[in-house]
């Protein structure tokens, strides 16, 4: 296996924020409709492969500002995200997305997002639902960021030889063998794993920040995806490959982002030959309930 770094990011440097971390960037003059993100083997997971997780922070970000610059005065949030993945991005694509105000009120808005790669493939698409907030910023609101470069600093993940089953994958994890690029960045670790599902334990930075202070919904989306990832993986067959095909997730509270743990408890619904299903839930050390999402996973893929 290729060496999975230690450090808060492959390069041991902490990122600014959500953005520079997954290489999401905005054009000079945003006007809400179009943002990119550079992929690279920084967001690849324990399999070499990019899956939904690599993608959420650009999905809510996008899917947020077109509601938001409706009224800039007063701030907004997330309430939930639903994203469908069409297809799989390669390793060193360069995405584009494009969101669409489907309906806005005073307090409630519905954005539809669409993340398309090379040659114009659609990859992701969904909805986000945003609800106005009264809580006062703490940091920028505007960020016109160019696009940073595909962020290959560091190797990706070689695949366990010999095919082994869901189970051994998450037990040589647990042992020490590399979580994954993506997972590292994010200060992620499985602490638990049974036959009732799996926990995925984060660590959280200064630098998942949104402009409130609190952890950025794309960061909340993907800490929740990737914990389901590994919920989904401990219950593969001997060599099988999976993918997340549909990811929902509810915003109830915003992690606070001081360096306290925050877990993400995956249990499966209903386990297919094809298609299983997933719920998850993230809490806070004292058991605070601070999101819900469900997954829908392919296992014949």
């Amino acid at each position: 296996m290729s060496p999975d770094p230690t450090d808060a990011t492959p390069t041991g440097a902490t990122p600014a924020d959500p953005f520079t971390a997954f290489a999401v960037g905005r054009d000079v003059g945003f006007d809400g409709a179009v943002m990119h993100q550079a992929l690279g083997s920084r967001v690849t997971d324990h399999r070499g492969l990019i899956d939904l997780p690599a993608l959420a922070v650009l999905f809510d970000d996008l899917g947020g500002y077109r509601f938001f610059i409706e009224d800039p005065a007063a701030t907004s949030l997330q309430s939930r995200l639903t994203m469908a993945m069409l297809d799989r991005p390669d390793v060193d694509e360069r995405v584009q997305a494009t969101a669409d105000l489907r309906m806005s009120s005073p307090g409630y808005g519905t954005t539809t997002v669409e993340i398309t790669g090379d040659g114009g493939r659609v990859l992701c698409s969904g909805l986000a639902r945003n609800v106005r907030v009264g809580r006062a910023a703490s940091g920028p609101a505007e960020l016109n960021l160019a696009v940073p470069q595909a962020p290959n600093d560091v190797p990706i993940v070689d695949a366990l030889p010999g095919g082994p089953t869901g189970r051994e994958v998450i037990d040589a994890i647990r042992q020490g063998a590399p979580i994954g690029p993506i997972a590292t960045m994010l200060g992620g670790s499985i602490s638990a794993a049974d036959d009732d599902g799996l926990t995925y334990t984060t660590e959280t930075a200064a630098w998942m920040g949104n402009m409130m202070g609190t952890m950025h919904g794309g960061i909340i989306g993907a800490v929740v995806a990737q914990g389901c990832s590994f919920g989904a993986q401990l219950y593969t067959g001997t060599g099988q490959r999976y993918q997340i095909v549909d990811f929902t997730v509810a915003f109830l509270r915003s992690p606070a982002v001081d360096g306290r743990r925050i877990h993400t408890r995956v249990s499966p619904v209903k386990l297919g030959r094809r298609l299983s299903v997933f719920d998850a839930d993230l809490r806070d050390e004292d058991g605070t309930l601070l999101a819900h999402a469900t997954a829908d996973v392919r296992f014949d893929v």
